[in-house]
């Protein structure tokens, strides 16, 4: 590829910050108009706890919107599902139901709704759903009660499900575990819930207020799909302009961001061991080549439960990239895949009493998490920002989970 010198490097790069700071101005009209991203559900809640709070408010007859089963009416209707025979009138919706997302029933008639925002089915979650359902039932009617369970699986985008965990085959409209079938649908954020908040919104066109927050709340779906970004020209003339130029950047750009990510969690460890009890703490920051699945960029472990006198098993602090997408995972980890001593309800009330982690998520390794960046280039540029604020999560975060490994490991040295 052809070599470029340093002066057209930096002829480019401040042409490019040219065209970029245009665009930020256009941006900047732009929002002075009302034509902006910003959206109150944003502001007051996280990403992945959002969107299943506020749909469910509205699915629920006796929300405070006041419209009775309206809302879960045309819920049913747009996702063509009025077959189904539930009771819409007589239903009850209910959130984190024994950890389904949203689950409503009318006593007789069960729906489960799985809200995927990226991440694909782990663990199994919906065969365990679906076991859950099962086993509040009467046992005497066990070939019936499949029938009057349904699945709906929500994801961002219409991309065909091919199969889910504890699953034996996905069809388009059926599940089938083993000799049974649970109905089942394939939903997404781009066709039906889009829809079914256009539909509503048609039906409250006088109520002012309700209009304006699901408004609102279309307007957060919109960013969840695509983020309604406004297409840079400037930057993308400057690019063609500089084809091989870009091209030359676009080779080293992987290699610049692991430098990035293993310069700053070097940081993150000095900083972290300068400002917190080092006697408690075995503080380290791995050496990456590569991002790929699985990748632990930083992990802090109590130096009295490292491993040392349990065989190898403990549990520690880690951040690491998860699944196919490399979203960055903040959490607890399992030294060993092995340690079924997890799965058991002692250790899922130590997780759920902290305030740190409120779900428990038993996977191979992790043993409680929460995805905090979507990719490393979110992580780069969230620490970039705010590099004190940045290191002090990280802190917060030990200084809130060393009683909950202590007892963790304590747990697992009785064992």
């Amino acid at each position: 590829m052809t070599e470029f010198t340093q002066e057209q490097y930096q002829e480019f790069f401040d042409e490019f910050e040219k065209a970029y700071k245009e665009y930020e101005n256009k941006v900047k009209e732009r929002r002075a108009r009302g034509i902006h991203d910003y959206n109150v559900f944003d502001v007051l809640e996280t990403k992945e706890v959002k969107h299943s709070k506020f749909i469910a408010s509205l699915l629920d007859p006796k929300g405070l919107h006041y419209q009775g089963d309206l809302f879960l009416n045309k819920f049913i209707e747009v996702c063509g599902i009025d077959d189904f025979g539930l009771d819409t009138l007589n239903s009850q919706v209910y959130r984190e139901y024994k950890n389904i997302d949203i689950y409503i029933t009318d006593g007789n008639k069960h729906i489960i709704i799985e809200n995927k925002r990226w991440t694909g089915d782990h663990n199994e979650q919906v065969a365990r759903y679906i076991k859950t359902i099962i086993d509040e039932q009467n046992k005497d009617e066990l070939s019936e009660i499949y029938e009057r369970i349904l699945v709906l699986y929500l994801t961002p985008f219409n991309t065909e499900i091919k199969s889910l965990g504890g699953i034996d085959e996905v069809g388009k409209d059926y599940l089938k575990l083993r000799q049974n079938q649970v109905a089942f649908r394939h939903i997404s954020y781009e066709n039906e819930i889009l829809k079914w908040l256009n539909a509503i919104k048609a039906e409250i066109i006088n109520l002012t207020d309700l209009n304006v927050l699901i408004s609102q709340y279309e307007k957060a779906v919109k960013n969840l799909i695509n983020g309604e970004k406004m297409e840079n020209n400037l930057l993308i003339e400057q690019i063609k302009k500089n084809y091989k130029l870009c091209a030359a950047i676009h080779d080293n750009f992987e290699s610049a961001k692991i430098n990035l990510l293993n310069e700053l969690f070097s940081k993150v460890s000095d900083t972290l061991k300068e400002t917190i009890k080092t006697d408690d703490w075995e503080i380290e920051s791995h050496k990456i080549t590569k991002i790929t699945q699985y990748t632990t960029f930083f992990s802090a472990k109590l130096n009295e439960y490292n491993g040392k006198n349990h065989d190898g098993n403990y549990i520690y602090y880690c951040i690491e990239s998860q699944n196919k997408y490399n979203n960055i995972f903040f959490g607890l980890v399992r030294s060993n895949e092995e340690m079924d001593e997890l799965n058991n309800d002692c250790f899922q009330d130590i997780v759920k009493e902290s305030d740190y982690c409120k779900s428990w998520n038993k996977t191979k390794w992790w043993a409680c998490y929460y995805e905090k960046f979507s990719t490393a280039d979110d992580l780069i540029l969230d620490y970039l920002r705010n590099e004190e604020k940045f290191i002090s999560e990280i802190r917060y975060d030990l200084e809130k989970l060393k009683d909950v490994l202590e007892k963790l490991n304590k747990k697992l040295i009785e064992k």
